[in-house]
């Protein structure tokens, strides 16, 4: 058993923006919420590293996580330790 969650991925690691399913590029965000740019710009530092959900269709911030995590392809969701 122990073994087992060893391998297990930290839920403070399991966070929206390493997750295959967030999205926070600026130009993406712009596409999606039409008149965007006419506001500002997805590029300003107000929304932060804020994204979208694209498995539940929401927009939230990049600390946010759920029970449908996935990390990214190639990624190990553990990089961030080293």
């Amino acid at each position: 058993m122990m073994r087992l969650m060893s391998h297990a991925t930290p839920q403070a690691l399991r966070q929206c923006r390493t997750c295959r399913h967030f999205r926070n590029d600026a130009a993406f965000l712009e596409a999606a919420f039409s008149g965007l740019a006419s506001m500002s710009s997805g590029y300003g530092s107000v929304r932060a590293d804020d994204g979208i959900c694209l498995r539940h269709d929401r927009y939230l911030g990049a600390h946010s996580s759920c029970d449908e995590y996935a990390a990214r392809g190639g990624e190990r969701a553990d990089a961030a330790t080293g």
